[in-house]
């Protein structure tokens, strides 16, 4: 058993019964996958990714090209691959690129195109999160001032003026990235597709028409993703639902110190809000409508932005342990949020989020998004970047056998987020019962504590 972590002195053994095999891979319920030019092919089951028939465990950081000088891209997506990332993820902000209504700017900073060839010249693979609504702390989530604006007509709808408007940006992202996808022999792996989309909005059938309009556009990825957490609307085919967590939020109303994160705690809940403070599922038929699909993460918290009413301090352990205890839990996939930070370009207006806009809900830093991120807003080495290293690394040389391996918890479980004593502890074993990983994450208190 490779040990990842150490217990309290004085902790009680703990007992792990892995001899009941979990439920085997089966095929998804719907078309998923694609084949390169080359003849390498990417697919997906109920438990995990694969490429070229083997488990694949991507480990991906979000990288934000248009927060970004162009001319420093490639130095810093070469510090992310030494770092262990396989997969740059980055939003494409509607409002950087066409802020002006009909005037897109896909130059300097802005070039998706040339962000997603640097990619491919250093074998990272790439997935781009085409929006439409962002958030990322950008200016009304990145939606343009004009589509916003009293009297401009709903938004996140099947309302057919904001689809024509959608049409419009897809068909501009599509030229864009025009022969960069898996399938023509590009970086291109995935596309998300909305973000934090809730069913009160437009449902389920504006997310399978968005997705219409992204084939439309020629926007073709062997993977298409939503996010799963907020109880959102990700439709039962077509889309597998990705998840997250942070251990500290700048969004919280509370100005004081915040209780334990869930995310220090082994647990099978993928969504983090659906976390109770006994560590339950708050809605367990929400947690198990997504039973069959792999455990994929986009947002675990790389670091956590500063807004004016709340300045959270991160340290590198808070992130790292946050990656740890869902590898422990059983995910397939680690994604970043962020990675590397960045600076809001200049614009014609202040592009951060503020109050004061539509659909802003907290007040950002002007310029900066930094996010305290591994890779700091001037491409600085941050304490994190080292400790997330080790866990990126141990990825890429044993991720290919973690992946399809199941997640078990020992029978005693700590009782609520302030219980310190009871060894936080969870096992992955193979099929076979033969071979496996134990994963530790112990709280400071345990060894602080005279107990």
């Amino acid at each position: 058993l490779f040990l990842l972590g150490a217990l309290p002195l004085g902790a009680l053994p703990v007992t792990i019964d892995a001899t009941v095999p979990p439920k085997a891979p089966e095929p998804l319920a719907f078309a998923v996958g694609g084949k390169s030019p080359d003849g390498r092919v990417l697919s997906a089951n109920t438990r995990f990714l694969t490429l070229d028939g083997q488990p694949w465990f991507p480990v991906m950081g979000e990288f934000h090209y248009s927060r970004y000088p162009a001319s420093e891209w490639e130095t810093e997506l070469l510090k992310m691959k030494a770092g262990g990332i396989n997969v740059v993820a980055t939003y494409v902000f509607w409002i950087h690129h066409e802020e002006t209504e009909g005037k897109f700017d896909w130059s300097g900073q802005r070039d998706l195109r040339q962000f997603v060839s640097l990619c491919a010249k250093h074998g990272l693979f790439a997935w781009v999160r085409i929006g439409l609504w962002d958030h990322g702390e950008a200016r009304n989530g990145g939606f343009p001032d004009w589509l916003v604006k009293p009297g401009a007509g709903p938004t996140r709808t099947n309302d057919p003026a904001y689809l024509e408007r959608v049409k419009t940006l897809f068909g501009q992202i599509g030229r864009q990235l025009k022969g960069l996808f898996w399938q023509d022999g590009g970086p291109i792996v995935g596309v998300q597709i909305e973000n934090e989309y809730h069913p009160s909005r437009g449902g389920i059938e504006h997310m399978r028409t968005l997705l219409q309009l992204a084939h439309d556009a020629g926007i073709n990825a062997p993977f298409y993703t939503a996010t799963g957490w907020d109880n959102a609307a990700v439709p039962p085919t077509d889309f597998l639902p990705v998840f997250g967590g942070y251990t500290e939020q700048f969004w919280s109303a509370s100005l004081k110190e915040l209780p334990p994160s869930q995310n220090f705690f082994f647990t099978a809940i993928r969504a983090e809000d659906n976390v109770m403070g006994d560590l339950t599922p708050k809605n367990p038929g929400y947690n198990s409508k997504y039973d069959d699909f792999p455990f994929l993460t986009a947002e675990m918290g790389g670091g956590m932005a500063i807004a004016y009413h709340r300045r959270p301090i991160m340290h590198a352990d808070d992130s790292t342990a946050a990656a740890l205890v869902k590898l422990g839990a059983g995910i397939t996939g680690l994604g970043n949020y962020m990675y590397h930070g960045g600076t809001n370009p200049d614009g014609l207006t202040s592009l951060q989020e503020t109050q004061s806009v539509w659909n802003g809900y907290n007040d950002m830093e002007a310029k900066s998004y930094d996010f305290q991120a591994p890779l700091g807003e001037f491409g600085q080495f941050n304490a994190s970047y080292r400790t997330m290293r080790v866990l990126h690394l141990f990825l890429g040389d044993f991720g290919r056998q973690l992946a399809p391996m199941a997640a078990y918890f020992p029978k005693e479980l700590p009782k609520n987020r302030d219980d310190v004593l009871t060894p936080r502890v969870t096992a992955r074993v193979d099929d076979t019962g033969q071979r496996g990983f134990i994963f530790i994450n112990f709280s400071r208190a345990s060894f602080d504590s005279d107990t």
